[in-house]
């Protein structure tokens, strides 16, 4: 106990706290009386010690938050004090003379076992200022905190953050992580990163390759890609500034990189790739992480840490005319929240699993299903090749197919997840000029260091890269994706050689598609015989591609020719039932349930059918909405808003054998069933 009937046991304190209680020899604890006396309290109390803490001639935490900071005069904070005090007289009376625990409050007593405690629990070989400080407030009455919170115009507990902060310093720091690997080759860790901080450094690592570093990385270096993350927390913070970050990396790419230069694809990041100020901003970036309590360094963590540290090389490159406060920018990323995403393992499933699982999801292409199914077990398996991407594959078919959702499934099922894809629209880049979008403009011109392509590469380097309706490029592009699709890189013309061959390419193309409506008008019983189909369909494809200038060397490149044909009766219906069983337990959730018969189904399919070729599977949701959801909901919401009961069944019945007509003639009508 900290006082006992002997007196204050002032060798359990440290000596900054013995000194302001009062260590002088046979006056132990004076200081404190000297307080209770001063103010007329018969026993000390925790006002005392507030006092003590307030008068202190050291910088002690409450002097720090109630004087100092707010810029108060300590007597005339005290006066207030009591002058509000003496209203209530319940501490008035003869001082003690001495420090016993008959001679202090209750509340003191509690609150000298608190502050012994979190000493103890935190591993403190004495009780500071800091235990003493929070013991104090954790004790502190409804009254003390009200007047305290009044004053400094707080709300009532507006001190919870002033206590967190006294036990975050109380708490005996961590060690820093080691950031670097002690084995040779000494580089990074990136198992002390979370997972955007891990991403940041994979970004770091592929911009630092692509520009063709050979020396030490500098502290511009790595502003280059902290402002590369346009939607990162710098560039955030400095666009609610005014500052667009866009323009700020632009002027960096100017001064670092270097046209012509090649790729360095060795590049790591080792402790003797980078200069000391480099290190220096990541080891104070831990510290921030250790600070917030993070599971490892955030992406947050480095961009603080680099404007605390390196201020000077993102102010250089601000507008000289109305300054951004830096400082305010500072403050401003210390209030934001670090994004602490989880990463999911990748999933393993059997080749049947993975087959199974898509043909559920991609309805009538097996056959183009079972291609791409030993593809996806070599990517998973690890095998490489080389300089060329992981894999070219050209899809063909009608719109609608499931090309590009097959693209998902890939980027699903061998990079974790469907997002794992860059998707481009051909269609945006049929001129010469659109070259200046896809891979950058040269310098001087608008979109410098702008290419879609060569930035998404840059962060995303293991993806599925889906080019959609490939014949609509123009020919320039062309040419640009066939050293892509030979070597799996790129060229952005501001400097940086981007590496695509951990990528999947996807080209799709709807070419044939002219043909097709023609040969099915002629042979509707070929869409009954998808295999013969298919075959009929390439070759029209590859025809009406050549007439398109598309380069047979292309072609070449391509690993695998996968056709996907237009839709039987059968799949229609599949596709049909499985919009239903997203779309129908919604009303099933309102207690209504929603029969459609055989013959509805039959109905749905074939207006699905009809708009195949236009349309692909995309008729069946309109289907659907137009002949079931939408007449359901016109049926039921007029009892909802009367607040009528709603009948539990709703049933779905076929007028006629004739159907649904594809100019919109319903043979459907939806009523209450009896």
């Amino acid at each position: 106990m900290l006082l006992t009937e002997s007196g204050l046991q002032l060798g359990a304190f440290d000596t900054t706290m013995a000194s302001l209680v009062g260590n002088s020899p046979n006056e132990i604890g004076c200081n404190l009386l000297v307080e209770a006396g001063t103010h007329q309290h018969k026993r000390v109390e925790l006002w005392d010690w507030f006092y003590l803490l307030l008068r202190a001639p050291m910088k002690t935490a409450a002097r720090s938050e109630f004087i100092d900071g707010p810029g108060m005069n300590v007597e005339r904070f005290i006066q207030d004090i009591e002058t509000t005090f003496d209203l209530d007289d319940k501490f008035k009376g003869i001082p003690p003379a001495d420090l016993l625990p008959t001679a202090v409050s209750q509340d003191v007593l509690l609150m000298l076992e608190r502050a012994e405690a979190l000493a103890r629990d935190n591993h403190r070989p004495s009780v500071c200022e800091l235990a003493v400080t929070l013991a104090l407030f954790e004790h502190a009455g409804e009254d003390m905190c009200e007047f305290l919170a009044d004053v400094l115009g707080r709300e009532k507990d507006g001190f919870g953050h002033f206590k967190k902060a006294l036990l975050a310093r109380l708490i005996p720091p961590l060690p820093p992580p080691v950031l670097f690997e002690t084995s040779n080759p000494v580089g990074l860790r990136l198992d002390v990163f979370s997972p955007d901080g891990r991403l940041f450094c994979k970004r770091w690592r592929e911009d630092m390759a692509s520009m063709g570093i050979k020396t030490k990385v500098t502290t511009r270096h790595l502003l280059y890609t902290i402002l590369g993350n346009t939607s990162g927390p710098l560039a955030s913070a400095l666009t609610t500034f005014g500052v667009t970050a866009k323009d700020l990396h632009a002027a960096l790419t100017r001064e670092l990189t270097r046209v012509g230069r090649k790729r360095n694809d060795t590049f790591a990041l080792t402790q003797d790739a980078l200069f000391d100020s480099v290190v220096v901003v990541l080891m104070r970036a831990s510290e921030l992480s250790l600070a917030r309590e993070a599971k490892g360094i955030g992406e947050i963590d480095i961009h603080r840490a680099f404007l605390e540290k390196q201020e000077h090389e993102l102010s250089r490159l601000l507008p000289k005319e109305g300054m951004v406060n830096l400082s305010a920018v500072a403050e401003y990323l210390s209030e934001t929240q670090a994004e602490e995403e989880e990463t999911t393992p990748l999933q393993r499933f059997t080749l049947q699993e993975m087959q199974d699982k898509i043909n559920s999801t991609i309805f009538g292409q097996t056959s183009a299903v079972a291609q791409i199914l030993p593809w996806i077990s070599r990517f998973r398996f690890g095998i490489t090749r080389g300089s060329r991407p992981a894999g070219v594959f050209l899809f063909l078919g009608p719109t609608g197919t499931g090309k590009t959702q097959l693209g998902k499934e890939l980027a699903r099922y061998v990079y974790g997840n469907e997002d794992e894809m860059l998707f481009f629209e051909m269609g945006t880049f049929n001129t010469k000029e659109s070259m200046n979008m896809f891979i950058g403009a040269p310098p001087g011109y608008t979109g410098y260091g702008e290419g879609k392509l060569t930035n998404g590469l840059r962060d995303h380097p293991e993806c599925v890269v889906l080019f959609d309706e490939i014949e609509k490029a123009d020919v320039t592009v062309f040419n640009a994706l066939l050293r892509f699709a030979d070597e799996g890189k790129i060229s952005d013309p501001a400097g940086p050689v981007r590496d695509g061959r951990k990528c999947i390419i996807v080209l799709t193309s709807n070419a044939g598609q002219e043909w097709l409506r023609g040969h099915v008008k002629e042979h509707p019983e070929s869409r009954e015989n998808p295999d013969m189909l298919s075959n009929q369909l390439f070759e029209a494809a590859m025809r009406e591609l050549a007439e398109k200038k598309f380069k047979p060397e292309f072609l070449g490149r391509v690993d695998e020719r996968i056709t996907f044909v237009p839709f039987s009766m059968a799949t229609c219906r599949q596709i049909v039932e499985g919009v239903l069983k997203k779309d129908l337990p919604q009303f099933e959730e309102k207690g209504v349930t929603i029969k459609i018969t055989d013959e509805v189904l039959d109905i749905l399919a074939k207006f699905t059918f009809d708009t195949a070729m236009d349309q692909g599977a995309r008729g069946a949701p309109r289907a659907v909405n137009t002949f079931i959801v939408g007449p359901a909901i016109d049926l039921l919401a007029p009892m909802a808003e009367k607040g009528e009961p709603l009948p539990p069944r709703l049933i779905a019945v076929a007028l006629g054998k004739e159907g649904v007509s594809a100019d919109g003639g319903c043979g459907i009508h939806l009523e209450v069933e009896e």
